[in-house]
């Protein structure tokens, strides 16, 4: 990736940084949280979405702080979790479930997917490309928000929102 930076390049992946940390994804799941509230005249959904997303911000930052405390302590340090992966996952995550299936329009559908995937290459590739994480952290990062979206899929569908 080094050979083929550019300015143009340079220039980019800032502004998908910036809109992939930790501030402008929980404006943005505050958007959709009133959405939803709004469209489906359900407060227990955007309550819901709001605490997935915070909650699993706390648990980056809970993942982090015990990896740096253990390193600091001279133990193998656990790899960083990436805060805008994360993010950026667990919003896709919510589009995907909870507004995918609102939209009747098959094509709308796919291209809903397609722009998702799109945007979460764009944020890996600018995390990359920045050097603020590697490649194990990115993975790591993609397998933390698996596992919590399920843990609170599954708390979803046990209260039944």
């Amino acid at each position: 990736m080094l050979i083929v930076r550019s300015s143009g390049q340079n220039q980019f992946y800032p502004i998908i940084s910036f809109f992939s940390n930790i501030a402008s994804t929980s404006v943005l799941i505050i958007i959709i949280a009133v959405a939803i509230w709004k469209y489906f005249q359900r407060i227990a959904n955007a309550v819901w979405v709001i605490f997935v997303h915070f909650s699993s911000v706390m648990l980056t930052l809970l993942i982090n702080w015990i990896s740096q405390k253990l390193h600091l302590n001279g133990y193998p340090a656990l790899v960083l979790i990436n805060e805008h992966i994360l993010a950026t996952v667990i919003i896709i995550l919510i589009v995907l479930t909870i507004i995918l299936p609102t939209l009747v329009d098959q094509e709308v559908q796919l291209l809903t997917i397609l722009l998702a995937f799109l945007w979460l290459g764009m944020v890996i590739t600018a995390q990359l490309y920045e050097g603020k994480s590697s490649f194990t952290g990115m993975l790591a990062s993609l397998l933390v928000a698996l596992v919590w979206w399920e843990i609170m899929r599954i708390i979803y569908f046990i209260r039944n929102f």
